[in-house]
């Protein structure tokens, strides 16, 4: 690639980054949703999905209070990831790749639908993210509406955990109207 494609692509890169950072959904997660889960001062958190512009999540958070970890399945999102907090593998591996972590909170935002697709893989992934939280741990799962089915109508969600409110942080938070799309926040809390 000569170096007006690879500026180019560099620059498409950032605009889409900076155009994702504006959206509703992405301030209501910097400005009350991250901010409310560090006030909490969860042990270990784990933050599932890592691009540019997320790069900034982990620094909200008391590093003295939290080990903010960062994962994503794709190698070259490392770069984004939370220095040496940061694992590459498919979140339906935590519990193997995490052995002996266990989290106070798994935030899991826009994997439903975009690589976490079928009941089988929501199944694998909520039996994992359940056996990696502490007794009474959370779940939060940020979905788009017109990507995936409810998680509330979920059989296999439902039995392992209760929709509940983390904090002053509602059960449920709709962001409507993302460029024709609502983009929803889900808070679970483990079943014991």
């Amino acid at each position: 690639m000569n170096i007006v494609a690879k500026t180019k692509r560099f620059a498409d890169s950032v605009a889409f980054n900076l155009r994702v950072h504006g959206f509703a959904d992405r301030k209501y997660l910097r400005e009350v949703m991250l901010p409310a889960m560090a006030e909490a001062e969860p042990s270990n958190v784990m933050l599932a999905g890592t691009r540019r512009y997320n790069t900034g999540y982990p620094k909200l958070f008391d590093q003295q209070t939290t080990a903010v970890w960062t994962l994503d399945f794709d190698p070259r999102a490392a770069r984004f990831g939370n220095g040496h907090l940061h694992r590459t593998c498919d979140i339906r591996e935590i519990d193997r790749v995490f052995s002996g972590i266990r989290f106070d909170v798994v935030h899991i935002n826009g994997l439903l639908g975009f690589g976490i697709d079928t009941d089988d893989d929501i199944k694998r992934m909520v039996e994992v993210v359940h056996r990696s939280l502490v007794p009474g741990g959370y779940m939060m799962l940020g979905w788009d509406a017109d990507a995936t089915p409810d998680p509330l109508e979920n059989e296999t969600i439902l039995a392992r955990f209760e929709h509940k409110e983390f904090g002053i942080l509602p059960a449920r938070h709709r962001v409507v109207g993302m460029e024709g799309h609502d983009h929803v926040f889900d808070w679970f809390r483990a079943a014991d």
